[in-house]
């Protein structure tokens, strides 16, 4: 059963506005500063690169910690595969285990660059989490086994 349905992608873009709102009404006061704002988006284009190994390796990690053997699962630069059915809440867990990258950059430009520009790093970087987020909210009650493969999207898997 193919999940990523209306409501996948009604929590996909709630996530999505909600960060870009966010990040808005924090960069108000400089948003028409270009050098500031110019920037802040150079260097965190730049620290993307960084941020989506990081956050790819996160999913491993955790996957593997969880005891989903390595075979099924497959982690690129830009995306994770679980290409053999895992449970529900372990998927639940692995979706879950980037989202300590936005809250740790955040906390470690907050110091140099302020509270206000370290939150909308933080918002940026947590915007390479959105569809994991929205992963997260579609499994919301749901039971069984999940996959992940390239090209057919998150998939409950029926036993047979």
């Amino acid at each position: 059963m193919r999940l990523r349905d209306k409501r996948w992608y009604v929590a996909y873009g709630l996530v999505i506005g909600l960060i870009l709102f966010g990040m808005v009404r924090l960069m108000e006061g400089w948003l028409w500063d270009t050098k500031g704002l110019t920037g802040l988006l150079l260097t965190q284009g730049l620290a993307v690169l960084l941020g989506f190994a990081l956050h790819e390796g996160l999913h491993l990690m955790t996957a593997l910690r969880h005891g989903v053997s390595a075979g099924s699962v497959r982690a690129g630069w830009f995306r994770f595969w679980v290409l053999e059915p895992v449970e529900v809440r372990v998927y639940r867990r692995v979706m879950l285990a980037p989202l300590v990258l936005p809250v740790v950059v955040g906390a470690l430009i907050m110091p140099f660059a302020g509270v206000r520009r370290g939150l909308v790093v933080a918002l940026l970087w947590l915007l390479g989490s959105a569809d994991d987020l929205a992963d997260w909210v579609r499994l919301w009650g749901v039971k069984g086994a999940v996959t992940n493969r390239p090209g057919e999207g998150l998939r409950l898997e029926v036993e047979r």
